[in-house]
């Protein structure tokens, strides 16, 4: 199957899923449950805090639900809609709160066959990365999430922010530059 061809059948199937939501609320579940595990973890890593994180996430889906009629397809995923809701909800809550960000791991459950040691040193490294991320300006910050932590591609990330392609690539250049620099002085 042709690249052109997954393209017009995921935008076919996103506008047969927009309709039938149009029509029956029930509907907006099969996108909530598409997109929830994404647009959380785009909303931890915007917050570090995994209640501030559940908190935002629901305020996002709510406000994509209550939407959605609005809504008309122009070829941009849904995702990419709800990304965007995402963005604004995050951007809301840090001018209610201020420009401070706390990181709080969140426990997943899951159980590593790694040493103590390597979890540890893991751990320590994530952390420390996590921390300089919070050094970044916000913009910065959302971009290298939204490229790399939730892989979209540089026009979705444009549509998101609401930027052109070539500002969301500088972004990420110097997002990674002020990174790399951060974490050399900090070795």
């Amino acid at each position: 199957m042709r690249t052109d061809q997954i393209v017009s059948t995921n935008a076919a199937e996103e506008q047969e899923l927009l309709r039938r939501i149009k029509l029956d609320k029930q509907s907006f579940l099969v996108l909530y449950n598409q997109h929830f595990t994404k647009i959380y973890n785009y909303v931890f890593y915007r917050t570090f805090n995994q209640a501030d994180a559940e908190e935002l996430t629901s305020q996002t889906f709510l406000s994509a639900l209550e939407n959605i009629e609005r809504f008309e397809y122009r070829n941009i995923p849904l995702a990419v809609w709800l990304y965007k809701i995402a963005a604004n909800v995050v951007a809301d809550y840090y001018r209610r709160k201020g420009d401070t960000v706390e990181w709080e791991e969140a426990e997943n459950g899951q159980v590593n066959a790694l040493s103590p040691e390597t979890v540890c040193l893991h751990n320590s490294e994530k952390e420390q990365l996590f921390q300089l991320l919070q050094t970044l300006p916000q913009m910065q910050q959302q971009a290298l999430i939204l490229r790399y932590r939730q892989e979209l591609s540089y026009q979705e990330i444009s549509e998101v922010m609401e930027k052109t392609e070539g500002s969301i690539k500088q972004l990420l250049h110097r997002g990674l530059k002020n990174l790399r620099e951060r974490m050399a002085g900090h070795e």
